[in-house]
């Protein structure tokens, strides 16, 4: 008869372990399932913003381009034969005494 009691007081510890590490699996089971939602939000807003950096940097190489191309236009317009040539393309300015001929492009061009 002793070994009935002893036996009946183990099952009830069983039982309570057992519910300790289901609800401990629950939890875990929850956190992970957060976690992994979260950490797939992020895995597509990184995408995102890997795409906007990658556009912001095409912009500032064809900015920065285009700075140098201003800047070397300035340095050239210091030049007294620069501003002249560019005078008398953009604008047809002649010489006294020159004459200004237009030559017409070939039609198949």
């Amino acid at each position: 008869m002793q070994a009935t009691p002893q036996a009946n007081e183990a099952q009830p510890h069983n039982k309570g372990s057992f519910r300790r590490r289901r609800l401990v699996m629950l939890v875990l089971a929850c956190f992970l399932s957060w976690a992994g939602v979260t950490l797939w939000n992020q895995v597509g807003k990184l995408g995102d913003r890997r795409e906007k950096v990658s556009a912001l940097e095409q912009k500032l190489a064809e900015s920065k381009q285009v700075n140098e191309d201003t800047k070397r236009e300035i340095t050239r317009l210091n030049d007294q034969e620069y501003v002249e040539q560019k005078i008398r393309k953009e604008l047809h300015y002649v010489k006294q005494g020159e004459t200004l001929f237009y030559a017409t492009k070939p039609a198949g061009k």
